[in-house]
């Protein structure tokens, strides 16, 4: 009855070839009703309950497919923190995009799902091989799972080359994630590898060679050392020995509230202000009849309905358009239609009403807007084409329209860019300057410049020290995630440019900080316990593995007095 309940037969029995006796050498096979093997080996090889199969030894190409399985198990899990990460500035993806294709297409949401998906796959292989090693199966997977993993690991070839080519500054900011979630990303590390050492321990005792387990050991040790130190090179600067914290940066709305409303019109800038804007940030452009007014693309098909009034000139660029033209167009409604920032189903229905009745800004009413808020004002001028008639007027119609406005130039912070030119520059009385870029210090106190305004992947951790012990004003730009802003935070950041100062404007302190003392602690005591519970686990798998062996012995010589 017993035999009958297992339905198995073993495989150390005789069989009789070309008259010759031999003797299988494989485990014992024993058929259960059990749904989570069929689906362990089934979803992995295919071998739906073909047991027989599954418990045979690895073979060389199954270790080569699980170690190159592995390889993309690693790749993909970066590019899936890598677009996590990338959620402060997939805009600059977008707007190549739509300068290269001329049609604005939301490229991350596309991605991102498919990332997800991707990984999620990947994760369930991974989980199927883990179940398989601990089981004890061979991790025989199936060529189609191969073929995915192939295209998978060329897919991510291909996005590297891409990505280095056309986005490399993202990888700088994948740098500074690091650097300001190390002191958790390490830990968790720390702890994922304890716990999966009872599985490399396992494995690790069934190495038929020295030489092997010497290797990998080796391997193991290395490794471990390896994340135990690591955070030796993790320079986060919300771990400080500090008790003071540096005061909260400025917020420049960056074309005004642009997350939440559609960019450079009159409700945008509104807004921005309703959330506490230190300053409003855009560019400046001049009509073919020298008004200057506020866009930042060369034509105005992404941001109104030009396609619709003016079909003709839908790709023209902007300067080339009359004041009397630009007013006709409506600025508003393509935020509700393209909701580029997943913010548009939150809009109110008064707002919807209010975003569809906005026209282009002018820089007059801009000026007037921020001398009834009293905020500040800091924006690119853009030349218009050579066709234009104010093409070299260009500052002198800005300037005057400064000049005419009630606005309070103290509060106008002119960008310098970086010129070879030896002419003057030419900025507007009483109003500020601010260099546009991270020059040297001694660079900055020649051309007596005391603030700085500079993309993120200018700067440094020492270079904005720097700035602070000289008592120079750092700006950087384009600042949306809160992880991010709280890295310039800690770090003493005068003030930062954010297309969402919606959401940055309710924090009150950065997203963590860690006293130095407190950081050393947590990490020596992870450590620590990580290396105490891997000796442990080596300890009890060697007293596992002797008793396996022991059983092993006993059942074959069973096995052999009941063939005899």
């Amino acid at each position: 009855m017993a035999s009958a309940k297992h339905q198995g037969t073993s495989e150390r029995s005789k069989s009789t070839m070309k008259g010759k006796m031999t003797v299988s050498h494989a485990k014992f096979q024993y058929y259960r009703h059990n749904y989570c093997l069929v689906f362990m080996t089934g979803m992995l090889g295919c071998r739906w309950h073909r047991y027989q199969q599954s418990t045979r030894d690895n073979r060389k190409r199954d270790i080569f497919w699980f170690s190159l399985f592995t390889l993309a198990f690693l790749y993909v899990t970066f590019y899936f923190y890598f677009w996590l990460i990338a959620e402060n500035d997939y805009n600059y993806l977008e707007w190549y995009m739509f300068k290269t294709l001329k049609t604005w297409v939301p490229w991350y949401k596309i991605l991102m799902p498919l990332t997800c998906a991707t990984f999620g796959y990947f994760l369930l292989v991974m989980v199927l091989y883990l179940c398989h090693i601990g089981h004890g199966h061979q991790i025989y997977i199936h060529p189609v799972h191969l073929v995915l993993i192939i295209l998978s690991l060329a897919a991510c070839a291909a996005v590297t080359i891409i990505i280095d080519d056309l986005w490399h500054m993202e990888f700088h900011v994948i740098y500074l994630s690091l650097q300001m979630m190390g002191p958790f990303l390490h830990i968790g590390a720390v702890s994922l590898m304890t716990c999966m050492m009872w599985l490399i321990s396992h494995s690790w005792y069934k190495l038929s060679r020295k030489l092997y387990q010497l290797l990998w050991l080796l391997v193991i040790v290395v490794a471990m050392v390896g994340l135990y130190v690591c955070p030796l090179y993790i320079q986060c600067p919300c771990v400080s020995s500090s008790h003071s914290m540096p005061l909260k940066p400025g917020l420049f709305a960056h074309r005004g509230a642009e997350g939440i409303a559609p960019e450079n019109t009159n409700i945008s800038f509104q807004k921005a202000v309703e959330n506490g804007a230190f300053g409003l940030e855009s560019d400046v452009r001049i009509s073919y009849d020298g008004v200057p007014f506020i866009n930042h693309d060369d034509t105005f098909q992404r941001t109104t309905n030009v396609d619709d009034i003016f079909p003709d000139r839908a790709g023209d660029d902007v300067s080339t358009f009359n004041i009397s033209d630009i007013e006709k167009l409506d600025a508003g409604s393509w935020f509700l239609e393209t909701d580029p920032f997943s913010t548009a189903s939150d809009v109110s229905d008064a707002d919807r009403d209010k975003y569809k009745k906005q026209k282009v800004f002018l820089l007059e009413d801009l000026l007037q807007l921020a001398a009834k808020h009293d905020v500040v004002v800091m924006f690119d001028v853009r030349n218009p084409v050579e066709s234009n008639p104010f093409r070299n007027r260009t500052m002198e119609l800005v300037i005057q329209t400064l000049l005419n406005s009630t606005f309070n130039l103290t509060k106008l912070y002119w960008i310098i860019k970086p010129t070879d030119s030896t002419d003057p520059v030419v900025a507007p009385p009483r109003a500020p300057k601010i260099y546009g870029g991270a020059p040297s210090v001694d660079m900055l106190e020649k051309e007596n410049i005391t603030k700085i305004n500079a993309r993120f992947d200018y700067l440094n951790e020492d270079l904005i020290w720097e700035y602070k012990r000289q008592n120079i004003s750092t700006n950087v730009y384009v600042i949306d995630s809160s992880w991010f802003f709280s890295y310039y935070w800690c770090l003493g950041a005068t003030s930062i440019t954010t297309r969402r100062i919606d959401q940055l404007s309710q924090l009150e302190n950065p997203n963590w900080t860690l006293a130095s003392s407190s950081y050393l602690i947590m990490w020596v005591s992870v450590d620590v316990l990580s290396a105490v519970i891997i000796m442990v686990i080596f300890v009890v798998q060697s007293f596992l593995h002797r008793r396996e062996a022991q059983t092993f012995v006993l059942n074959n010589i069973s096995g052999m007095e009941v063939a005899i």
